[in-house]
């Protein structure tokens, strides 16, 4: 099919898991908990990267700032490069009968390496240091995108909630336990480790996810597919896609905010020392844990539309309320409800996002997803820093969160109700 094919034709595409007549699919709880794994990859290795790896590089490049910058940009330029790549290779492999984990577990591999040898790779240098983040980087980046479409490959529509649930959860959870390694352990003996589960979370892929045979021939990806897919988003012709892109632009923005300005906002606010204020980004994620599996299940019984306009009704006014509090512990069990709601339509985005597109088109869908994502932490940086500087203090944080998520509310109510939800036989996908 070409590109310039009408995005609104539907068709009904068989399962690609087809259940023998007379028997009963039951809740692949097995494969939800293995691509949970790849959440427990962005646990292990996030937390880490953001605590020690500008330290590192300050130690080999000394107090310019300039140049730290320009070396922490090496991540963000990979990822522009790899994700749209990946997905649309990912694409092509599944065209041509291929699995998408050979590319996932390559991503892995180069993630392990660069884990294992970043602590030491300073005492080269500069170009050392480069080196080892060029590695894993490339690892993290290229296996993204794929992995988010073998989430949809792998799992019945139905379901999609619950497995994104488990990813969130094992996110969530494998954060806190390594940022809890990294203190108690220091830099070296914690990168080690994550490399070594690393390497285990691509043994499991590999061995525990099966990908389902395409029952018809693939029409080949090229990078026009992705321009393609972005444009269909941007332009609205796939019913309630241009939505669910806004709200999940804005969900990641309104983390992206919590993530950068609330330790300023906490001291400003709170007298609290940084010590203190990591109270807060606790309660943050062990919301993340407790919301997040819930939240999958939700998104089953009540449908993806009607969970995610519940947990933004919920994070809104959690954050409101946290706007009202007069000490950072009065605080802290707010932002773990705001964290629990903001799971809701967190986990149940993507399967929205991706219910209309067909298998050999979800790699590139898959990029442009987590292009939406990177989006909001380039404009969301600038625009808070206005936005403060504006009003004199870090002080409107939470009303700013709240308004963001308010807008999200607002793009979900515009989704036609059935609208990327699950496909109770067959999933309807639409081809561009």
């Amino acid at each position: 099919m070409s590109d310039s094919a009408a995005p609104d034709r539907v068709r009904d595409a068989a399962q690609l898991s087809p259940v023998p007549a007379g028997r009963t699919a039951g809740v692949p709880w097995r494969t939800c908990a293995v691509l949970g794994l790849g959440g427990l990859f962005a646990g292990v290795t996030g937390p880490l990267l953001s605590t020690f790896v500008p330290i590192a590089v300050r130690d080999v490049l000394g107090n310019s700032r300039t140049l730290i910058g320009l070396v922490m940009a090496i991540d963000n330029v990979l990822l522009l490069l790899l994700v749209p790549w990946a997905g649309a290779r990912s694409d092509r492999i599944v065209g041509r009968g291929g699995r998408r984990t050979d590319l996932i577990v390559g991503g892995f591999l180069l993630a392990a390496t660069g884990m294992a040898v970043l602590p030491w790779a300073g005492s080269l240098g500069i170009a050392g240091l480069i080196g080892a983040m060029v590695v894993l980087y490339a690892g993290i980046n290229t296996q993204r995108s794929p992995f988010q479409a073998l989430l949809a490959d792998a799992v019945p529509s139905r379901y999609r909630s619950l497995a994104t649930g488990s990813v969130t959860f094992q996110m969530c959870a494998g954060a806190i336990a390594f940022l809890m390694l990294g203190r108690v352990l220091g830099m070296r003996p914690a990168f080690v480790l994550a490399g070594g589960t690393v390497l285990l979370i691509a043994v499991a892929v590999r061995a525990g996810v099966h990908e389902p045979q395409a029952t018809t021939e693939a029409t080949e990806a090229t990078g026009s597919t992705l321009l393609a897919i972005g444009r269909s988003v941007l332009t609205g012709s796939i019913p309630g896609l241009r939505p669910v892109f806004v709200a999940s632009l804005l969900l990641q923005l309104t983390f992206q905010t919590f993530a950068t300005w609330f330790a300023l906002h906490g001291s400003e606010r709170f007298g609290a020392t940084p010590e203190a204020l990591t109270l807060g980004f606790i309660a943050w994620a062990f919301g993340g844990v407790l919301g997040a599996l819930p939240a999958g299940a939700l998104g089953m019984r009540l449908g993806r539309r009607m969970t995610m306009v519940v947990g933004l009704l919920v994070m809104a006014t959690a954050l409101l309320g946290v706007d009202r509090v007069a000490t950072l512990e009065q605080a802290a069990p707010l932002l773990l409800l705001a964290s629990a709601a903001w799971t809701l339509p967190v986990v149940n985005a993507y399967p929205m996002f991706v219910e209309p597109i067909p298998r050999g088109r979800r790699g590139s869908l898959g990029a442009v997803f987590l292009l939406t994502m990177a989006l909001a932490g380039v404009i969301g940086d600038p625009l808070n820093g206005r936005v403060f500087d504006v009003a004199g203090s870090y002080r409107p944080l939470f009303l700013l969160m709240a308004s963001y998520t308010a807008l999200a509310l607002l793009a979900i109510l515009t989704v036609p109700r059935g609208t990327g939800e699950a496909a109770p036989r067959s999933d309807t996908t639409i081809v561009v």
